[in-house]
């Protein structure tokens, strides 16, 4: 398949979509959702080459914020002297001089790929300030293969959606008064189709509920997992 180069221009036209995340398990790590609120801001005023958006389910990549610690260095050694009272004799006391820096710990996530990435500041603020910078330089160089992404994306879901097929261990929904079907992976564009829109969504990182009356929807990434009723 031939490179394909992209330029500035056609890049401001085609914005990748971010989710910022805090975490990928029930409990965040202490410090990463003041950092995720601050990659968030920062990542906003880069809005040249991408979009800060409000699901997972909306974004291309997911920035997740995974930790942060404070990195103790010895910068430098201070000798100071000291004399006695009498002037007679004279003392050394060396005394280490301490940098404190701020590591930011975060990894992309770009469908099955995962990309740690890692910066360090005199601040916390400062960190994530060059955790944005290094997800935009990351996402210039992907760009095309970003955008190639989405589009196969779009034309799997516009398949599916002109044929929709009947899976095995279909569950039987009730719509109106006629019968339809929700089937495991389905996407969410087809569970519209088949069932309206609900009358609640709520999202939590990866998952997402729907609430319908009488029963739920659960998606993961998108997809149908479960049927609540």
């Amino acid at each position: 398949m031939p490179l394909v180069l992209t330029t500035a221009s056609a890049q401001s036209q085609t914005l990748i979509r971010i989710y910022v995340q805090t975490g990928s398990g029930d409990f965040a790590a202490n410090g990463a959702g003041d950092s995720s609120l601050d990659v968030r801001k920062a990542l906003l005023g880069k809005e040249k080459t991408l979009r800060v958006v409000e699901a997972p389910a909306e974004s291309d990549i997911v920035v997740r914020i995974d930790s942060r610690n404070v990195k103790k260095e010895t910068a430098s050694v201070n000798t100071i002297a000291n004399q006695s009272k009498n002037g007679k004799t004279t003392t050394a006391t060396t005394v280490p001089a301490v940098r404190i820096t701020n590591v930011l710990h975060a990894t992309i996530v770009a469908g099955d790929s995962q990309i740690p990435l890692e910066t360090e500041s005199l601040s916390w603020r400062g960190a994530a300030g060059d955790m944005a910078s290094s997800v935009d330089h990351w996402i210039k160089e992907n760009y095309a293969k970003l955008i190639e992404r989405r589009a196969r994306g779009t034309q799997d879901i516009k398949a599916a959606e002109e044929t929709p097929r009947v899976r095995p261990n279909a569950i039987p929904v009730k719509k109106g008064a006629g019968d339809t079907s929700i089937t495991p992976g389905m996407a969410e564009a087809q569970v519209l189709e088949a069932m309206g829109s609900p009358d609640k969504k709520v999202t939590f990182g990866k998952k997402s509920l729907w609430d319908y009356r009488g029963l739920q929807v659960v998606f993961e990434e998108g997809k149908v997992t479960d049927v609540k009723f």
